[in-house]
């Protein structure tokens, strides 16, 4: 296999996962019924920075161990304060924070996977919670070897346990794994974890997506780029 590669690790929201669509549409619906004006971009981008920014505090151990949906409803918590037209109340929110659950993917992804599925073991590794990634594959029609979420690996992305945790329940040694996102900090944590790292260039602007890109083993323009490249050896 190329560069001796097993396995592949898939960050998936903004890298397969097209979270901004969905989660913009449900905001725009809400407005339309409260017949309000918001800007849904501004909502959508301060709901998902804000989860990494709580995230990190987890990692810290500022706040206490939990998942991205937990984190994703005390954002809009905050949300619903700053958005007052919007009427939020605790039914709003619990139903809002659902929309992620049902996240569209880029259109190449569901030909790509099958193909990079023939030749190595695919997996899900991320920050989400297993029930968004579970939830939102099926939602989308895509299907995966394994789906590992940081939730129950006792780290999260960045840190160097969560990516050797997913290679040993995947049963492959770190040298052996690919790690595959939009993110360069994503895979550059991952190959100082001794991953190697498959860039994909993103659909849309995203959080994260900008930095140095020149290092990482694999880059590709979209999925199927990255399935010829790694299914050609």
């Amino acid at each position: 296999m190329i560069h001796g590669i097993k396995a592949l690790t898939f960050d998936v929201g903004g890298s397969v996962f097209d979270w901004q669509t969905a989660t913009r549409a449900a905001v725009r619906d809400l407005a339309e019924e409260r017949q309000v004006e918001v800007d849904d971009r501004a909502f959508a981008f301060t709901w998902r920075r804000r989860m990494f920014e709580k995230l990190a505090e987890v990692r810290q151990g500022k706040l206490p161990w939990q998942n991205a949906d937990a984190l994703h409803r005390a954002v809009l918590d905050e949300l619903a304060t700053e958005y007052p037209a919007l009427e939020l109340s605790d039914g709003d929110r619990d139903e809002l924070n659902t929309v992620w659950h049902r996240l569209g993917v880029w259109e190449d992804v569901p030909e790509s996977l099958p193909r990079l599925r023939e030749r190595y073991v695919v997996s899900i590794l991320t920050v989400l919670s297993l029930a968004i990634v579970v939830d939102s594959s099926k939602h989308a029609g895509i299907d995966w070897d394994a789906y590992i979420s940081c939730e129950f690996l006792g780290a999260y992305k960045p840190d160097a346990a969560a990516y050797h945790a997913g290679a040993r329940l995947l049963g492959v040694k770190p040298e052996e794994a690919m790690m595959v996102a939009v993110h360069p900090g994503d895979l550059s944590a991952a190959q100082r974890a001794g991953f190697k790292a498959a860039y994909v260039k993103p659909k849309l602007e995203e959080m994260g997506s900008r930095g140095e890109t020149s290092g990482f083993e694999v880059r590709a323009e979209d999925y199927r780029d990255l399935a010829d490249q790694l299914c050609s050896a």
